[in-house]
C-alpha cells in the first residue's frame, strides 16, 4: 500500500528481547500493526506485526516487520532527500515467505520527473515499470516462461480500470457531509478493498476509521456502495490473478 501515516511514538521495552542482532542501531522505533499494517497503540487487541524502525547514521531508514510469532515479513530501506514534500528517493523493499524465504525484492527510484519500479525474483526481472504521472505508466511483465507483456500498472497489485473514471464517479456521487463542515472535519479516509481473482470485490473496510470523522467514514461507503465500475485482480509472480487488499485515499477539504 503507499499509503503515509503518522509515526507513533517510540514503544519503551516491547521487543528487545526477541529481536536479537538489533542493539546497535542509533536510533528505533518498535510499532504495532494491525491486519492492513496500520500503526495502532500498544496494546490493542487488534495487532497483528510489529515494525522495527531504524535510522542510521547515513540517512537510511531501515523498516522491519514481523508477525506476532517473531517471523520476518517484509524488510525495506529508504533513502529520503532534504525537501519537501519529504518522499523517498530511492527504496528497496524484501517479502518473505511464512517459511522465511524471499520470495521477491522490489525497488523503487525517481528520476528525470519519473518513478521508476523494477521487481526482481531471485537476479530476474519480472516487472519493470515506469510512471511520470499516477494516471501514465508503461512498462512489461515477464512471465517465468520469458514471455513479455506490456503492462500500464503494478500488476502485483489490485487495480482500478481506469483511475480518471473513478475520479469522475467520485466527483460526481461524493458529498460533503453537513455533520462534517459543522465538525470543521478534514482528512483522508483510506479504504482497504479486498480484489478476488476473478476481479470482484470480496471485502472492504475503512482502515482508519478510529481516527476519522463518522460522517466522513459514513459518506465513503455510502459511495463505494454506488461504484459499479469493477476492478482488476492482483496476479502472482507466474502472472496468475490472485486475491489482494488494494488501499485507495479519498481526500476531504473544506474550501
Amino acid at each position: 500500500m503507499k499509503c503515509k501515516w503518522t509515526i507513533l511514538g517510540l514503544v519503551v521495552g516491547l521487543g528487545y528481547l526477541v529481536f536479537p542482532g538489533l542493539v546497535e542501531a542509533q536510533e528505533r522505533k518498535i510499532i504495532p500493526l494491525d491486519a492492513h499494517f496500520l500503526p495502532i497503540e500498544s496494546g490493542d487487541e487488534g495487532q497483528t506485526y510489529s515494525k522495527i524502525v531504524t535510522v542510521s547514521s547515513e540517512g537510511e531508514l531501515v523498516e522491519k516487520t514481523y508477525d506476532l510469532n517473531y517471523a520476518l515479513v517484509s524488510a525495506k530501506k529508504s533513502m529520503f532527500e532534504a525537501a519537501e514534500p519529504l518522499e523517498p528517493v530511492w527504496e528497496e523493499e524484501k517479502q518473505y515467505a511464512s517459511d522465511g524465504t524471499l520470495m521477491y525484492t522490489q525497488f523503487k527510484y525517481r528520476k528525470d520527473n519519473a518513478n521508476y519500479t523494477k521487481v526482481f525474483v531471485g537476479d530476474k526481472l519480472v516487472l519493470d515499470l515506469v510512471c511520470d504521472s499516477p494516471l501514465n505508466c508503461q512498462g512489461s511483465f515477464i512471465a517465468p516462461d520469458g514471455e513479455v507483456e506490456a503492462v500500464d500498472r503494478d500488476v502485483f497489485k489490485p487495480g482500478l480500470p481506469s483511475m480518471k473514471v473513478w475520479h469522475e464517479f467520485l466527483g460526481k456521487n461524493l458529498s460533503y457531509p453537513q455533520s462534517a463542515r459543522n465538525n470543521r472535519a478534514e482528512g483522508e479516509i483510506w479504504v482497504g478493498l479486498k480484489i478476488d481473482e476473478r476481479g470482484k470485490l470480496a471485502e472492504s473496510t475503512v482502515v482508519n476509521r478510529a481516527s476519522s470523522d463518522p460522517g466522513l467514514v459514513k459518506e465513503v461507503e455510502r459511495v463505494l456502495d454506488r461504484y459499479t465500475g469493477g476492478f482488476l485482480p492482483a496476479r502472482d509472480l507466474q502472472g496468475s490473478p490472485t486475491t489482494a487488499w488494494m488501499y485507495l485515499p479519498i481526500r476531504f477539504r473544506l474550501g
